[in-house]
């Protein structure tokens, strides 16, 4: 095993481990509650809608505040555990995720949607296994075990995100759904398959410093 002075006489804060850590449990919750609500959305009334919808604006206001927290640490802080340009844009996209989970949610509302495709609802299962995956990516990446099992994976579910995104844009221009819900679900797919490519940027970033590390 190989040691490092530096590391032995100022050792690197490993705190930001767990402020990733934080903001992944924020999307993770956030995912468990957007599937919850493509599962169930048919049934709610306008006041549960609104309930629903708020809760998920919540964790993406959370998710915010522990970026801004990190963030503030970064600069506080000397010696990090991996780059402080790798952990900020780590954090960046890790929020941006959830801040597109959050505006899909929002266009529910807005639109007056009630009713969703069975395609929303396999994106929403398929973001939540994402997300857990995330979780697990980090603990090794803290662990220093091998991250590459779970980059490729993550990288294989947003394969599977484009499939089921172009499978969707397929469905929706059959020429069998209404102009007003071709345009309300075509911004909805959308930004769904920008959420498995943040997700899916996340693990690159984590590849791009395990080769930093050598």
């Amino acid at each position: 095993m190989k040691f490092n002075l530096l590391d032995i006489l100022l050792p690197r804060e490993t705190k930001f481990f767990h402020y990733l850590q934080d903001q992944i449990t924020i999307f993770i919750d956030g995912c468990q509650q957007f599937k919850t609500l493509t599962e169930n959305i048919h049934k709610y009334d306008e006041e549960e809608l609104k309930k629903r919808t708020a809760a998920i604006k919540q964790c993406e206001q959370k998710g915010d505040e522990a970026e801004h927290h990190l963030i503030d640490e970064l600069h506080k802080t000397f010696i990090t555990p991996l780059d402080r340009e790798d952990i900020h844009t780590i954090a960046i996209n890790l929020d941006r995720a959830m801040d597109i989970l959050n505006s899909i949610t929002q266009k529910f509302e807005i639109y007056h949607i009630r009713k969703v495709p069975a395609n929303v609802c396999k994106f929403a299962d398929l973001l939540l296994e994402m997300a857990l995956e995330l979780r697990q990516l980090f603990r090794a990446l803290e662990k220093k075990e091998d991250v590459m099992p779970h980059v490729v994976k993550l990288h294989s579910m947003e394969n599977t995100g484009d499939h089921l995104f172009h499978w969707s844009m397929a469905e929706l221009f059959d020429g069998q759904h209404e102009p007003v819900d071709i345009i309300k679900f075509k911004e909805v797919y959308e930004h769904l398959e920008n959420v498995t490519d943040a997700v899916d940027l996340v693990g690159k970033l984590v590849r791009g410093v395990k080769v930093k590390q050598g």
